[in-house]
């Protein structure tokens, strides 16, 4: 008889135990529920906002039409990635990036533009001042005097600007 118990003791912890771990094992699969509705929620609004800025129009309105859930949950995210990943289309073509301009400012007055140039290359753009600076400065009373200037770039090496310094001309020859 005390085998008996035993056993039936036995199989009633099993089963409170096997309950048990069910229990974690919802609660587990509650908390991913709600972050996977959670996450839906956050990238419909991350669509709206880029439709706002013009893009992703159409994943956007195909988001709308979802009530996030868990099960929705992987159509929202393939329709945020599919946003993220698009290239620009024919009748939407990316704007062309403006030709970068180099100045030379007044060394006091960094406002005072002396000559301004147009050209890709920040070396180019550069040289292409100089002889308009000589034009400007280089007279028949300037020769031999020294002009400073400070270049400003508009150029970018790696997404920063490229910082100008002072340099300076010397009027050696009378310019026409």
């Amino acid at each position: 008889m005390s085998k008996r118990i035993v056993l039936a003791l036995s199989l009633i912890g099993l089963i409170h135990v096997g309950s048990a771990f069910a229990d974690d094992k919802s609660d587990a699969q509650a908390k991913v529920d709600a972050a996977k509705t959670e996450t839906c929620e956050k990238s419909k609004k991350f669509l709206a906002e880029q439709d706002a800025k013009g893009k992703c129009r159409d994943e956007n309105a195909e988001a709308k039409k979802v009530t996030c859930s868990a099960s929705t949950f992987k159509q929202v995210s393939d329709l945020q990635t599919k946003c993220i990943t698009a290239k620009p289309t024919a009748d939407k073509p990316a704007t062309p990036a403006a030709t970068p301009k180099c100045r030379a400012l007044d060394t006091k007055d960094k406002t005072n533009v002396f000559a301004e140039a147009e050209q890709k290359s920040q070396l180019k753009c550069l040289q292409l001042l100089i002889p308009e600076l000589r034009k400007k400065w280089c007279t028949a009373e300037n020769k031999g005097k020294k002009f400073d200037y400070m270049t400003d770039y508009d150029h970018t090496i790696g997404g920063k600007k490229i910082k100008g310094r002072k340099e300076s001309i010397t009027c050696k020859t009378v310019e026409k």
